[in-house]
């Protein structure tokens, strides 16, 4: 039985909590308490599986609880539910925080968030993998990709669109800023899709406090490219972006389905970047670079698609990217986004001259796909397709 814990300073709030959540009593073991110092006790003695915080409590606020949390029991889903937390304080548990829903929630959001994140869970092959992304904050950025958009941001002649392009040439910086515009906290009414439309809508004060007095778009360490290059896995993962939305394009699909292939194809290995990331403990020793490889390959799917359904992202993109590599196993019929981005995906790697596959005949698709969805014909189609759209962006 999943087991959650409600903190909240306002007896009448809680009270109400109770109230809503009465109906779950059967399914969830819940706890409410009235401060942080009682939500720490209560999970030192029984952790929980979801974390439910207010922002402003007196004493210990929300984000000092969920930065504990974070680091006492990082497998735990933290989630802020709060209506007049300073801006401020919102910011800094930005990195701490999962999902952020604002007050008034009703009963109703509140029980949705919570089921979708018990159903991400089946996700998972394993806690040792929930524990590793519950480790996430934010994700680190390439160094010289974070030093070109600091510059950028302190330029005054910089615009949207500079800083939109920058932003989409690396896979972290996106996977954080739609995180970010897409939360409650930033009250977006529909979902927003494209890193440029998010930027517009953050606008360049805010997002330039983000990224300068809150660090949330933070340098990473250069990795070792014998194991890990960030630059080759934003190129394949642009690629992959750029095929998925001509192969949806080409397919009839309306432009907003365009886009959102885009954008899971910007993310389908984010998982990759968890996984390379990983902090050894004492049950479990540094690995060595094979076995690393080895478990980006292996879970970097089910990794990935872990992390965006708790950041919020949309169910068709957190699936895409969850069954990249096995699209048979999606819900629905015909050519949904799982499949759009294991063929991008596919095609892509065929194109790409570091790939095992570069150069070879047959696209490595899963055995069956294309019969399965009566698209064999397509096939030829999408490729000259993007073969055109390979020599647009090498024309000088």
């Amino acid at each position: 039985m999943i087991r959650i814990v409600f903190v909240d300073d306002e007896i009448n709030v809680l009270q109400a909590m109770r109230r809503t959540m009465h109906c779950m009593r059967d399914e969830w073991n819940m706890e409410f308490v009235s401060s942080g110092a009682a939500a720490l006790e209560s999970l030192t003695k029984t952790p929980a599986d979801v974390l439910v915080c207010d922002m402003r409590m007196p004493g210990m606020d929300g984000w000092q609880v969920l930065a504990a949390v974070k680091t006492l029991w990082p497998q735990t889903v933290r989630m802020v539910l709060s209506g007049h937390a300073e801006p401020g304080a919102i910011m800094r548990s930005v990195g701490a925080a999962h999902q952020y829903l604002a007050k008034p929630c009703d009963g109703a959001s509140l029980k949705a968030a919570i089921v979708q994140i018990q159903s991400l869970r089946r996700l998972l092959s394993n806690d040792r993998l929930a524990t590793l992304v519950g480790r996430v904050g934010m994700l680190p950025t390439a160094p010289h990709i974070f030093q070109e958009l600091l510059t950028c941001l302190q330029n005054p002649a910089s615009s949207i669109t500079d800083i939109a392009g920058i932003i989409t040439r690396d896979v972290a910086m996106t996977a954080n800023i739609m995180k970010l515009v897409n939360s409650a906290f930033f009250g977006s009414r529909r979902p927003i899709t494209t890193p440029d439309r998010a930027v517009a809508y953050l606008g360049l004060d805010t997002l330039g406090a983000l990224v300068l007095g809150h660090s949330v778009f933070k340098s990473g360490a250069v990795e070792d490219a014998t194991v890990f290059s960030h630059e080759q896995l934003w190129q394949h993962s642009l690629r992959t972006a750029i095929a998925a939305r001509a192969i949806a394009l080409h397919e009839g699909f309306p432009i907003a389905a365009a886009e959102e292939a885009f954008l899971a194809g910007v993310l389908h290995d984010v998982g990759k970047m968890i996984l390379r990331k990983r902090v050894p403990s004492a049950d479990e020793p540094e690995l060595s670079r094979e076995e690393i490889v080895t478990q980006m390959r292996v879970y970097h799917a089910e990794v990935g698609a872990y992390l965006l359904g708790l950041w919020g992202f949309p169910t068709p993109i957190v699936e895409a990217v969850a069954l990249h590599h096995t699209p048979s196993l999606a819900s629905g019929t015909g050519l949904g986004l799982p499949a759009i981005i294991h063929i991008a995906d596919r095609l892509t790697h065929r194109n790409d001259a570091t790939s095992p596959a570069a150069g070879a005949g047959a696209v490595d698709l899963e055995p069956g796909l294309l019969q399965k969805l009566a698209l064999e014909d397509h096939l030829p189609q999408w490729i000259e397709s993007l073969e055109a759209l390979d020599k647009e962006t090498a024309t000088p």
